[in-house]
Order: C-alpha cells, then sequence, then structure tokens
C-alpha cells in the first residue's frame, strides 16, 4: 500500500487508531479492508498473543495466517505460536481422548513446520510415539535427550517383555491348575509396572489388562478357610478348622424343626475328638440319650439333633467328617480339619494350603482340569470343573 493512500485512506486512518488504543482485532478488520495485508497480519498477531483461552489463541493464529505468503518466514513462525499453544495445554492438561491426540498430533506438525522440533519431539513423547520423538531429536541435534529417550524406550521393552513373560506364566500355570504360581507370575507383572520409571510412558492398556486378570483370578478364590464342592451327586463342604458347629447357622449348615440355630459343636483336644451340645431346645442326643457333658467320641457315631435330624459324626486323624443323615441337609457332608481330608467316592483328598482348598489324587488315579489332565495337586478355585477317575467334581463355592 503506498504512502500516499496510506495518508489519505480513512479506514486505514481508522485502523491506526484503533490499533493505538490496544483494539487489535477491529484493527485487523480495518487494515484488511483497507487493503494492508501486512499490517491486517501483524494486527491478529497481536491480538492472538493476547488470548487466554487457547483455542481462541489458535484460532486467531490462524487469521493471521491468511495475510502471509504460505510457507514464508512469518507463515513458519506462526505455526510454531500455533504448536506452542497446543503443546503447554497438553502439558498442563494431560492427553486423555482421541481430541487431545488429534489436536497434540496437529501441534507437533506446526512445530516442524516451524523447524522447533525439540519441541515437536516433546509433543510426540507426550503421545507415546518415541520414532517421531528421536526423529525429532535427532534433527534437533538434542544428544543428551536423545540417549535418555533410548534408554527409556531399552527399560519399557525390557518391562514389557518381562510381562509377557509372566502373562504366559500364568496361563501355563492356570490350566494346569496350579493358581498360586499363577498369583505369583502377576504379581511380577504388576510389580514390574509399579516399577517403572515415572518418566516412561509404558503400556497403560497391558498394565491394565494384568490386573484385570488379577482382579478376576481374586473374585474367584474360596472363601479363607472354607469351600463347596459337588462330588458327583453328593454336596462336600470343607472347613480349615476346628471347632465346628452344627444347627442351621452353624458352619456346618443342619436344618430341621427341632434343631437349633447353633445346636452342638465338635472340637478336638488331648483326648481326641469331642462332642457338646450348646444348650439347644431339643438337646443332643447319642444312642437316643440326651447329651449331658461332652463326649468322646473314640468311633463313627451317630448324632441326633432334636428328633428329626441325624448326623453320623466320624473322627479320622487329620480331621473329621460329617455327614446328614436326615433332615433338610441329608445326603450332605463336610469334611473338617487342615488334612488331608478323604472326598467321600473318589481316590483324592483335599488340605488348606496357602490359602487355597488344594486337591490331590490318589496314586494311580488320573485327574483332569476342564479336559487338561493335571499331574501334580489342584489349588481349587470357584468354577472349576474336574474329573476324578471318571467321577465329576466342581468347586460351587
Amino acid at each position: 500500500m503506498s504512502f500516499l493512500r496510506r495518508v489519505f485512506d480513512g479506514t486505514y486512518r481508522r485502523a491506526r487508531r484503533a490499533e493505538g488504543r490496544g483494539a487489535y482485532r477491529e484493527a485487523a478488520e480495518l487494515y484488511a479492508e483497507a487493503g494492508a495485508d501486512a499490517e491486517a497480519g501483524a494486527a491478529w498477531l497481536f491480538f492472538a498473543a493476547r488470548q487466554q483461552d487457547v483455542e481462541a489463541r489458535v484460532a486467531a493464529y490462524r487469521d493471521a495466517l491468511r495475510w502471509f505468503p504460505e510457507g514464508g518466514e512469518r507463515a513458519r513462525e506462526i505455526a510454531g505460536h500455533i504448536g506452542m499453544a497446543r503443546l503447554e495445554e497438553a502439558q498442563r492438561r494431560g492427553v486423555h481422548t482421541a481430541d487431545d491426540r488429534r489436536l497434540l498430533i496437529d501441534a507437533a506438525e506446526q512445530l516442524e513446520t516451524a523447524g522447533r522440533h525439540a519441541y515437536a519431539a516433546t509433543a510426540y513423547e507426550l503421545l507415546g510415539n518415541r520414532e517421531e520423538a528421536t526423529r525429532c531429536l535427532e534433527i534437533a541435534g538434542e544428544i543428551e535427550r536423545l540417549e535418555a529417550l533410548l534408554e527409556a524406550a531399552a527399560r519399557e521393552t525390557a518391562a514389557r517383555d518381562r510381562r509377557r513373560s509372566a502373562v504366559r506364566d500364568y496361563e501355563v500355570a492356570m490350566v494346569v491348575g496350579q493358581r498360586r504360581e499363577a498369583m505369583a507370575a502377576l504379581a511380577r507383572a504388576v510389580t514390574g509396572a509399579q516399577q517403572r520409571d515415572a518418566g516412561a510412558s509404558g503400556d497403560a492398556t497391558a498394565d491394565a489388562e494384568v490386573r484385570d486378570l488379577v482382579r478376576r483370578l481374586e473374585a474367584r478364590r474360596t472363601a479363607a478357610g472354607r469351600c463347596t464342592l459337588r462330588v458327583g451327586a453328593v454336596t462336600v463342604g470343607v472347613l480349615g478348622t476346628l471347632p465346628v458347629t452344627l444347627g442351621r447357622e452353624g458352619d456346618v449348615r443342619v436344618r430341621g424343626t427341632s434343631v437349633s440355630r447353633a445346636h452342638c459343636r465338635v472340637l478336638r483336644d488331648a483326648r481326641g475328638c469331642v462332642l457338646e451340645d450348646l444348650e439347644s431346645r431339643n438337646g443332643t442326643l447319642v444312642r437316643g440319650v440326651p447329651l449331658g457333658a461332652p463326649l468322646v467320641l473314640a468311633e463313627a457315631t451317630e448324632v441326633g439333633l432334636g428328633d428329626d435330624v441325624l448326623v453320623r459324626v466320624e473322627p479320622g486323624t487329620e480331621g473329621l467328617a460329617v455327614r446328614v443323615l436326615s433332615g433338610l441337609d441329608a445326603g450332605s457332608v463336610t469334611l473338617v480339619g487342615a488334612g488331608p481330608l478323604p472326598l467321600p467316592g473318589v481316590a483324592g483328598s483335599v488340605t488348606f494350603e496357602g490359602g487355597f482348598v488344594v486337591l490331590r489324587a490318589a496314586a494311580g488315579a488320573t485327574l483332569t482340569l476342564a479336559g487338561q489332565r493335571c499331574v501334580a495337586p489342584v489349588d481349587l478355585l470357584v468354577g472349576d470343573e474336574l474329573e476324578l477317575d471318571g467321577v465329576r467334581l466342581e468347586v460351587v463355592a
């Protein structure tokens, strides 16, 4: 725009006055109306620099771009401003959504256009794109940052390999019933994720999958010190410790109209297996005689709980079995003790080890878990379906 036109053009003079009082957007629009492209672009830059909101600042920078030659020095400078605005916002707020990633990718590209490759590398690091970050640092000559990035990548690769190895160990252990080994493998994977350097981006999805496996495994654990199995057609409860209470709400659930909530209990002391009444409403009977004092059970003994429920208590060297002979729960069996406790009707036994109920097949017996033959004892989980010498077993609780 010529000097004389500037002097006599009223629009141009109004633009100068607007610029003088700091109304840069108004000035930019008036300069554009007067045909003063360079001045319009410069006014937009002044306006952009004063915007607190990132989106408003970027929009103003893009308006400024229209007034400078594409690919020119000023255009590259503005691209750098746009990229830095986006990068600073991402550093402040984090990168959480697809839109956040899209805007940060645009920032990295703008910074590369401006020749600000070190900052572009920072954007790519926030995106977790180490390959592009490495390329930009090489261009920028940022040797120390490049070496640190490569070292972090090597650590992340090693951590990823350890995690994959641990998950493979978990999968194999789960198939053959070695659930304590499976838990230990997942613990290694989780520990590796926790120990990863704070500056490394890691694989958040894979770490979340490992933690989900931990949650799912824990959700299938049986209750502490107890388990319920279905062995063929028989329901078998397993309890880890004595004493054990029998009754409608006892450790061994025995229901009947004459049975108290806590009817009687069985304990073990220096004398052996001892039965005692718990002041039940209808009494505990042995051979039809109400129990007045604790009774040592030297052998399998039928015990009446009131007049409509009969159980048989069978002492053993490692625990005892309680079989319900009549009443609402007739046919159920409860094994009590640390074990090994022989399972009724199959060639196997259970013990409590490391927080698990462990199933062992007898010598020569064949045990499978979900069709997979198991040569070692199986740490049971709720939902397991097994077969022991042709007899079907299921862990129901």
